[in-house]
């Protein structure tokens, strides 16, 4: 490719002589996307997500309550003609038979995946990728196959992988500062992700994809405000992207034009969702389909935000260390405080009532406080949902109350500097940079497997739940329909 004009070969997104066509470059990504493109690494990589995928969206009928009012809603929306002897219905994970159109099981499948804020994350565009690209892909992959078009597992891979890549980036260039803005990144980069999965299985070509695209920059949305009680929106980011980028790809396939140059233009996507000053559309574009960015996303080993959990483990660490044969005591410690970055510091720090003591699930999974004090008091877990049944133990809050958050510009990503003042006068003090699950503290398959297993068994059993297993690490011997029917 050749370089754009500047020293390091960089230009800012919002300048409207920028010579970089991100738009079109992104397009043809998704629309020329081989499977010859898919690595060793890829492969491993995409059976590791889909696996995790699986076990997240299906835990959520056991322990998110907004599960049964949003598929009661969305049964409501699609309305009564449309059952399971419909033509061409897809699946929703453990709902039995299919009975949603490809837009509604898209939409409840990223929903759910996204209900126990379990699923995997991209670091460094502080986002979740998987719920909107696998969600897509299924769906999308599961109506061609109603239609006798069935994609081959190595096109279902491909297309999850495009989607995450697409949406990866685009989080990277949005950065934290979209958050200041009152955006989500989650869904307003996938949205675009999600239309570059079902541009795979549909064989699109470029143009008709830059239109998908630009009908997506009326579309992309996420509104942070639902921090402020705690509320499900943020459930259905992921559901509401999905089943826009279904409307969107239809529309620009019967010829409907959408806005050009949607990602660089001056009132496009990146003017609109990031006051970042380092949007760079050189490296927006570098290396696609050569270079997988998309590979550096972390599974996630708690249910909480993940600007939460380096501070998770270092508690659970210090709880292991300190309980010996009972748990620790409120009574035990002087004081805690906690360094966490600006940008952590407003979504999981600022000492609010609802996050010093949260009452409800959302606001206690953004709550530094109440994930250190639980932690401290009952030790930490991979694939633990029980911390959520304590919301109201007088332990943890007393603890809250002696929890200090501190800001550190010299701290950037999930990084976590604790120290903890025991009443014995023993102090503890420790930092970790990287959670558990980046690239750098990576999450090993048996935990992968103990995770999946955590939240898959008790909706499936444990004979299925280890089929599960089994089928999606041989997921280029089945078919797409032998895959979802397993799931059902």
């Amino acid at each position: 490719m050749a370089q754009p004009n500047g020293t390091n070969g960089h230009t800012n997104g919002t300048n409207p002589s920028d010579p970089i066509p991100a738009t079109h470059l992104l397009a043809s990504f998704a629309a020329n996307a081989q499977t010859t493109h898919l690595t060793a690494a890829l492969r491993t990589k995409v059976k590791e997500v889909l696996l995790d995928f699986i076990g997240v969206t299906v835990g959520a009928l056991t322990h998110a309550s907004s599960t049964l009012p949003i598929l009661t809603a969305i049964t409501a929306l699609q309305g009564p003609t449309v059952t399971a002897t419909s033509p061409g219905v897809c699946t929703v994970l453990a709902q039995g038979e299919p009975r949603f159109l490809k837009q509604y099981a898209g939409l409840l499948n990223a929903a759910l995946g996204h209900s126990l804020d379990f699923d995997d994350t991209y670091a460094p565009g502080t986002l979740h990728a998987g719920v909107t690209a696998i969600s897509a892909a299924l769906a999308e992959a599961e109506s061609l196959a109603n239609e006798g078009r069935t994609p081959s597992a190595d096109e279902v891979m491909l297309a999850i992988s495009v989607a995450y890549e697409a949406t990866c980036r685009l989080g990277r260039e949005l950065g934290y500062e979209a958050y200041s803005r009152g955006f989500h990144n989650t869904s307003t980069a996938g949205i675009f992700g999600s239309i570059a999965a079902l541009a795979v299985l549909r064989h699109l070509d470029t143009r008709t994809v830059e239109m998908a695209f630009g009908l997506a920059g009326s579309k992309a949305a996420g509104s942070m405000q639902y921090l402020d009680n705690g509320s499900w929106n943020k459930r259905l980011h992921p559901g509401f992207a999905v089943h826009d980028a279904f409307m969107c790809v239809a529309l620009a396939e019967a010829g409907v034009v959408g806005a050009s140059r949607i990602l660089e233009g001056t009132s496009g996507f990146f003017k609109a969702y990031t006051p970042s000053e380092s949007v760079d559309l050189g490296r927006l574009v570098e290396g696609l389909g050569k270079k997988w960015e998309w590979l550096g996303s972390s599974l996630k080993p708690y249910p909480a935000c993940r600007m939460t959990h380096a501070f998770i483990e270092l508690s659970g660490n210090m709880q292991a260390a300190r309980a010996k044969s009972s748990r620790v005591s409120p009574d035990e410690i002087k004081s805690v405080e906690l360094r966490m970055s600006p940008a952590n510091y407003i979504l999981v720090g600022d000492p609010t009532p609802n996050k010093r003591h949260p009452t409800n699930v959302i606001d206690a999974q953004f709550s530094a406080y109440f994930q250190v004090a639980h932690s401290l008091l009952y030790e930490a877990k991979t694939g633990d949902m029980s911390p959520y049944s304590r919301l109201e133990d007088p332990a943890i809050h007393q603890l809250t109350d002696k929890i200090s958050v501190k800001t550190d510009k010299s701290m950037s990503g999930f990084g976590a500097k604790m120290s903890v003042q025991w009443t014995d006068g023993q102090p503890d003090s420790k930092e970790q940079q990287f959670p558990l699950g980046e690239t750098e503290h990576p999450f090993t398959r048996d935990k992968v497997e103990e995770k999946f297993m955590a939240l898959a068994v008790p909706v499936y059993g444990e004979t299925k739940s280890s089929q599960i297993v089994q089928a999606v690490d041989s997921l280029e011997e089945m078919s797409i329909l032998q895959l979802l029917k397993l799931l059902r």
